[in-house]
């Protein structure tokens, strides 16, 4: 007996791969796209955050050139308070270009003002240093309030917004 349901199951099982003899081929397509799917959302989100990360190294890069001119503004005016003009210089890969200003309403006629900044108009003691540092196309814009301290040294008063071009 053990015999004769040897064949029997070994013919049913060969009419069983007969029948879903395609079904192999399928799933090893279904497979196939959905590894190229999560392999392509991989791809992206790896090139999305190489640029992301390459404008924020830029954007400090910028920061500190125009922190540069403002500390250059600030060491000019150590030596003589009140310089006017302009000056300019090179850090490495980019450039700066600080002026000196004594009007508030100069540096950036659309700022808006604040309440208990208005002695800023008014004070003969108060400077205000705008430094532009620009990075290959991209560039920033900073100013800064100052006025001289009792030793004689230059102070920081207000930081003024950053405005950035690109």
């Amino acid at each position: 007996m053990n015999i004769k349901m040897i064949p029997t199951y070994h013919s049913k099982i060969k009419c069983f791969l007969k029948k879903d003899r395609g079904m192999v081929l399928a799933l090893v397509m279904v497979f196939t796209a959905t590894l190229l799917v999560l392999g392509t959302a991989v791809m992206i989100y790896a090139v999305s955050e190489s640029l992301i990360t390459g404008y924020n190294k830029n954007d400090i890069r910028l920061y500190y050139i125009v922190e540069a001119g403002l500390e250059t503004g600030i060491a000019v005016l150590n030596n003589d308070f009140i310089k006017e003009g302009s000056l300019s210089g090179a850090t490495g890969e980019g450039t700066f270009a600080v002026d000196f200003f004594d009007e508030y309403e100069h540096y950036n006629e659309n700022h808006l003002d604040f309440a208990n900044e208005q002695y800023y108009l008014n004070s003969a003691e108060v400077r205000f240093i705008r430094s532009k540092g620009t990075l290959g196309e991209h560039s920033k814009v900073m100013t800064i309030a100052v006025t001289q301290g009792d030793n004689g040294q230059v102070r920081i008063l207000r930081w003024y917004g950053i405005l950035t071009y690109h």
